[in-house]
């Protein structure tokens, strides 16, 4: 046998042990599989280690909720709840002008002030509302934005009241002004189970609470 049969017979039966080896052994892959996995898993404790050395964040503080009645700072505004109600009809300065859900509107009424250095508005998209009991959260919707039309233009335009102010009206600087917010919510839903949230110019979201 010459020196070229001899390096293929060896090369033979090298891959003719191989391939017996993964193909009568039929838990090759499972094998290999296993070993992926150890290694995946002991680099995720090691990153997970890693990770427990960093030094801890600064926890947050908790988001502050003011009491009905209290004024309070969210973002560039000074907020205080001066009452909430509940009703299915919001009625305008025009009694044909009128609002109706089979719902339940909560009506609220806020005194606001602008800290900021200039003329500022507030945004329908600024406030939610907070049920505390299943921790839902409802927006104002197109028909809630239209009751809170009604009762704010009842306000400033037919009662003439100068304190009033509507959704996207401008409040000079450290002025401050009432406004009406009003949102839908399930008939079931009461005011002492609310909470409204304002976030307003990036601010952490604050909590104000409809009842005692």
């Amino acid at each position: 046998m010459n020196k070229k049969q001899t390096i293929i017979t060896v090369v033979a039966v090298l891959v003719a042990f191989i391939v017996g080896y993964f193909v009568g052994d039929s838990s090759a892959i499972n094998r290999v599989n296993k070993q992926v996995d150890s290694k995946i898993a002991s680099q995720q404790d090691k990153n997970k280690e890693e990770s427990n050395e960093e030094p801890k964040q600064e926890e947050k503080e908790e988001a502050k909720i003011y009491k009905l009645g209290e004024e309070g700072t969210s973002g560039s505004w000074n907020i205080k709840v001066l009452e909430a109600k509940e009703t299915n009809t919001i009625v305008g300065g025009n009694s044909s002008d009128k609002v109706t859900t089979k719902e339940k509107f909560i009506v609220i009424k806020l005194q606001m002030k602008n800290l900021s250095k200039q003329a500022a508005e507030y945004s329908a998209k600024e406030f939610a509302l907070g049920n505390m009991k299943d921790k839902t959260q409802y927006n104002i919707t197109d028909v809630a934005f239209e009751a809170m039309g009604n009762a704010n233009s009842k306000e400033t335009i037919y009662n003439k009241n100068s304190n009033f102010i509507g959704v996207y009206s401008d409040i000079n600087p450290n002025t401050t002004k009432q406004t009406y917010i009003v949102f839908e919510v399930p008939k079931d839903m009461t005011i002492s189970d609310s909470v409204l949230i304002n976030s307003n110019g990036g601010s952490e979201a604050t909590g104000f609470y409809l009842s005692k």
